[in-house]
Formats: structure tokens, sequence, C-alpha cells
């Protein structure tokens, strides 16, 4: 006669533990390939997050104005400034490196202090945001840890009237 007890125990093979093992290789394999999705999602993200707020910055920039109040021109103008603020804007919570240079035509000294050149009328105007990305899982892939996103867009000043 076969009890139940019986029918139980012959099911059993004692490869339980081989099963925890492979599931224990496995959700490693797994879990690493969903981190590193998630890494370089991340790093798209601030790539193509960059590259709308020196856009932005840009359309903002070729028209030559600036806020209200005060004037665009000179040591005390805002329109360096702002077109900076434009792509801190936009960038959210990256908090790029940014630097505005005018680099081609007469690039007048009254278009911005402090170490940047908004350009002047149809002046070409380079926006560079730069972000230093701490990959989370990776980083031991990158050299010093980390990798530099750098975007960059030249824009032609419109012919907007020169300050008097």
């Amino acid at each position: 006669m076969f009890s139940l007890r019986h029918i139980f125990k012959k099911g059993r093979t004692g490869d339980s533990g081989q099963t925890l093992v492979e599931f224990a290789i496995s959700a490693t394999v797994f879990f690493l390939l969903i981190f590193a999705t998630l890494d370089f999602g991340f790093l798209f993200f601030a790539k193509v997050t960059l590259q709308n707020a020196v856009r932005q910055a840009g359309r903002y920039a070729i028209t030559g104005n600036c806020g209200s109040g005060g004037g665009c021109f000179g040591t005390g103008g805002n329109r360096l400034p702002i077109i900076i603020q434009t792509v801190t804007d936009y960038s959210f919570f990256l908090s790029p490196a940014i630097t505005v240079a005018c680099v081609s035509g007469t690039c007048p000294g009254y278009s911005g202090g402090g170490g940047g050149n908004a350009g002047g009328p149809d002046d070409f105007v380079q926006i560079t945001a730069t972000y230093i990305w701490h990959p989370f899982l990776l980083s031991r892939f990158f050299t010093g840890g980390s990798y530099t996103l750098t975007v960059s867009s030249t824009f032609k000043n419109e012919s907007f009237a020169p300050p008097s």
C-alpha cells in the first residue's frame, strides 16, 4: 500500500538548492542589465535635455533681445546673463557649465561682460553647455568614473539695431 506521505516523498529529488543558485545567477544578470539600461537612459536624457537648452538659448540670443528694464549692452547689460539663464532654465536639474562666445564677426565688447560675449548684429555666437555625468552602476567602465557631455551650437545673430 502507498500512503500519501510516500507519494510526496517520492516527488522530491533533492535539487532544490540548484534552483536557488540558478535564480541567484539569473537575477544578478537581470538586475545588472536593468540598472545599465537606466544609467544609459539617464545619459540619453541628459544629452537631449542639454541639446534642447542650448537650442532654446540660441533662439533667444539671435534676436538681440534682453530682459525688461536697463540696457541690453555694456558692462551693466543683462543680455549675456539672460542667455545663460535660459540654458540653466531649460536644463532642469543638470546644472551644466555654460559658455557663450562670439566666434566670428566684429564681436564688439559691448555685448556682455564676465568672460562671455553674446555678439552684436550679424555676429556668429557659440553657446556651449558641459555636464559631467556620474553613472550609478557603470562608473568602472568610464575613465575617472564619469563621462563628460558637451553640447554646442553656433548661431548667427539677426540684424538687430546696435546699441546707441
